[in-house]
């Protein structure tokens, strides 16, 4: 069995959060890339209902995920993550933790969509039921039939 680990599905599901915008625009450029970015759609539809999902919940919390991970906008490059995490904070007005426990609750939810729509697999099982065709079952001859 080919299991991924949780550290492994949660940089898959930052990488994807931070790659959003980019992967957002490509999506609807070609038909090529739409053929091949099947996998690239799926987590964007992933991304957006874990937004909707914030949302409705706590709108401040989705803010936070749009600023964080650059959704909506550019992330600056020059700004590394701890001083981006120091303005948001100061910003919002919450405690720097307060906005660190608020990205692994994103994340999850993010990891939750994506596996709700089939992306990822936390133990391999949907790999392992590609693998395995189902037998069919011998049918019989009926001695009724023409």
């Amino acid at each position: 069995m080919k299991a991924i680990s949780l550290q492994q599905l949660r940089a898959e599901a930052k990488r994807q959060l931070l790659q959003y915008r980019r992967n957002h625009s490509r999506v609807y450029r070609s038909n090529a890339i739409r053929a091949e970015g099947g996998t690239m759609l799926a987590w964007i539809r992933a991304i957006d209902s874990a937004r909707v999902y914030l949302r409705v919940l706590n709108p401040v919390k989705e803010r936070y995920m749009c600023r964080l991970f650059g959704l909506e906008s550019p992330l600056p490059r020059s700004q590394p993550m701890r001083a981006r995490m120091v303005h948001l904070s100061a910003e919002m007005s919450v405690s720097e933790s307060t906005l660190y426990k608020w990205r692994e609750d994103i994340l999850e939810i993010v990891l939750y969509a994506a596996m709700e729509a089939g992306v990822v697999g936390l133990f391999g099982i949907r790999e392992a039921g590609e693998t395995h065709p189902v037998k069919e079952e011998r049918r019989v001859p009926d001695d009724t039939e023409d």
